[in-house]
């Protein structure tokens, strides 16, 4: 399997295990902080946009970041939107035989996002209700750093991780 292989298989892995019993506009909150507390802890300089239902409930921009990461935060939220599955999944399903988001979709580039980073809020019996994204770093990382927000959030330790290039 090549290095994309593998790394779909992964993400579609991280997809199906990080799921919420419910997720609520106190829960983006949380989960919000979450991030921009680690991303401080680290000196990353990320922005963060969580949506429920077609509507943005948290956002932060940590110093650093600017006009640009606000239109990468809107494709990704995008694609994550439509697909009901991470913009990283996205990048590499034509790795794996599936359709490519540009191509084969004739979705407008600057419109979606098949750059790592959007990640779907799903919630356990209802399915896909929103939408985590994370701009600021290569878009592997940002797709991680959400992940791991996520897997810390719901108390999953020892998420399997992308492998990097």
């Amino acid at each position: 399997m090549s290095l994309e292989q593998d790394n779909y298989a992964i993400i579609k892995r991280q997809e199906e295990t990080l799921v919420f019993d419910h997720f609520d506009n106190d829960d983006a909150w949380k989960l919000g902080c979450l991030l921009v507390e680690g991303a401080k802890e680290k000196g990353l300089a990320i922005a963060v946009e969580i949506w429920i239902n077609g509507y943005m409930v948290f956002r932060y921009g940590c110093n650093g970041t600017n006009n640009y990461n606000d239109l990468w935060l809107s494709r990704k939220v995008n694609t994550v939107t439509m697909f009901h599955r991470s913009t990283l999944r996205a990048h590499y399903m034509p790795f794996v035989g599936e359709d490519d988001l540009y191509r084969d979709a004739h979705l407008d580039p600057n419109e979606y996002a098949n750059m790592g980073g959007g990640f779907p809020i799903r919630v356990k019996g209802v399915g896909c209700i929103g939408a985590l994204a994370v701009s600021g770093l290569a878009h592997t990382r940002d797709h991680q750093t959400a992940a791991d927000a996520v897997a810390k959030f719901l108390g999953i330790e020892g998420i399997e991780a992308i492998k990097e290039v």
